[in-house]
């Protein structure tokens, strides 16, 4: 990553740091489609510069020197947190735990919700997939943290290009209970759907696994171990809870058979487990109870690293 004092840029700048430029602009709310990565200062990136120089309050040239890099910082800060997919695999199963454990976290104190709930849908960068911001054009708002949300889904191997926004009419099922089965057809169809597997399969590519959603989402035998309930879960392991709903969760503390199982989890409606509508759509702590887990058919994944590699 590019070190200070950055360099001031306008219209027709190349190089490593009109790409730093581009990466937290992508992070920032706007009205405006993403911004290819391409380290050319052309007119979209300046189009971009303008819209977030007015949102700040700045002087709104279209140059960004010494006041919008400080504007910038929070989101390159931001961009600091998110691991190099490219990092070589740990040979050490104990050390590749860990590392998938930190990057769960640092998602979740990046991007996640805490459990009080106190982040609201208000434009930040924090996720918040089932909701917009700011006025619709065309029927379609800018969805809450979806340029972070599109760089998840694309380190997973899952595309992203639908997460930028969010159509209004979609918006409106997610924030009414209870769901009918068009309802949930309708979010799984026209929207991004369930992405608390991809959160995981995230979770695994950042840490420098190669594997991604499409091998977490068949349960690969050759990838993965199906625990058994007398078997204990250790961080870094993948629990499925309700194949029927298929949600999919991070381990970040050992458990032993019987007892309470801590996560993050991606996907969750709200911060607080009582919490059903407006149904938000975000990374959050959770604890479950193997008890109800196993009832409810669900299982822990235990990953064979080896074959990840």
């Amino acid at each position: 990553m590019l070190s200070k004092p950055y360099p001031m840029l306008s219209f027709g700048a190349v190089g490593e740091a009109v790409a730093l430029l581009q990466k937290a602009l992508n992070l920032a709310p706007t009205q405006l489609p993403r911004l290819k990565e391409d380290a050319s200062f052309g007119s979209k990136t300046h189009g971009r510069v303008i819209e977030f120089q007015g949102q700040k309050n700045a002087v709104r040239d279209g140059v960004v020197g010494p006041i919008t890099w400080e504007l910038l910082e929070p989101f390159i800060k931001q961009l600091l947190k998110i691991v190099d997919q490219n990092m070589p695999p740990s040979g050490d199963d104990a050390t590749q735990r860990q590392r998938i454990v930190d990057i769960a976290t640092a998602s979740f104190n990046s991007w996640g919700w805490g459990v009080t709930g106190s982040v609201m849908p208000d434009g930040s960068p924090r996720i918040a997939g089932a909701r917009g911001v700011g006025p619709a054009v065309f029927g379609r708002r800018p969805r809450q943290g979806g340029a972070t949300l599109a760089g998840i889904f694309a380190i997973a191997n899952a595309g992203g290009a639908n997460c930028l926004s969010i159509a209004t009419d979609i918006e409106a099922i997610y924030q009414t209970e209870p769901k009918s089965n068009s309802d949930r057809q309708a979010i799984n169809q026209q929207d991004i759907g369930s992405w608390c597997g991809i959160f995981a399969a995230y979770c695994y590519r950042a840490s420098g696994l190669k594997i991604g959603w499409n091998e977490l989402r068949q349960q690969l035998p050759q990838y993965f171990d199906s625990l058994r309930s007398n078997e204990a879960v250790q961080k870094g392991d993948i629990g499925v809870y309700d194949p029927a709903i298929n949600h999919h969760f991070i381990v970040v503390e050992d458990s032993a058979p019987g007892a309470r199982v801590h996560s993050i989890d991606g996907n969750v409606g709200n911060p607080s487990e009582m919490t059903v509508a407006p149904w938000n759509s975000v990374i959050s702590r959770r604890v479950y109870l193997r008890t109800t887990l196993g009832s409810k058919g669900g299982k822990f994944l235990r990953p064979k690293f080896a074959a990840m590699v």
